[in-house]
């Protein structure tokens, strides 16, 4: 159940994209937009492959409850980033971001701390290590979306952020 709303999440984002591209000439870019769908994405990538450390638990209700809001989170975060009205004459993905992003990052917030805990909940990582660090850190950085309008400041958090994942990748994928 969890792999499957990680992949409507995927599958959000895609749908997203792909109506961004279908109907470019009525979209003005933004660029930090175009990077929060690459963050999504590496965020669900991450979270499932994360989940392999589960696969041993003896689950019960409470955990695999516990277990579906962070992907549900990712969904409904993936679900609001892109307009889904391409009726106007025009869609400005800076004005729309800079209206959703209270939500967005709201949304994104409670999901990473969700991410953060559940496997120190669980048991199977230690509360304390290097990839905790990171996520906190992560953490730090989206929460700084909350207060800026600056399109700027939302392209330099979105680009922090994805240099951020990219690490993290790297760290759990790669140890060497």
């Amino acid at each position: 159940m969890i792999s499957v709303i990680l992949a409507l999440a995927v599958a959000q984002l895609f749908t997203g994209a792909a109506d961004l591209v279908r109907y470019r000439t009525r979209v003005r870019f933004f660029l930090g937009h175009n990077v929060w769908l690459v963050n999504l994405f590496l965020l669900a990538f991450l979270h499932w492959w994360s989940l392999w450390a589960f696969r041993e638990l003896a689950w019960n209700f409470g955990m695999f409850f516990f277990s579906l809001i962070g992907p549900s989170l990712m969904f409904f975060a993936a679900s609001i980033l892109n307009p889904k009205d391409f009726t106007k004459e025009s869609v400005d993905l800076a004005e729309y971001f800079l209206g959703i992003r209270r939500f967005f990052y709201a949304v994104l917030i409670l999901m990473l701390v969700l991410f953060t805990i559940d496997g120190p909940l669980f048991g199977t990582e230690p509360a304390f290590s290097p990839a905790r660090i990171t996520q906190i850190f992560v953490l730090a950085v989206v929460s700084g979306g909350l207060f800026s309008e600056r399109q700027t400041i939302q392209t330099a958090l979105a680009f922090t952020t994805l240099v951020i994942l990219c690490a993290l990748v790297a760290f759990r994928f790669f140890p060497n």
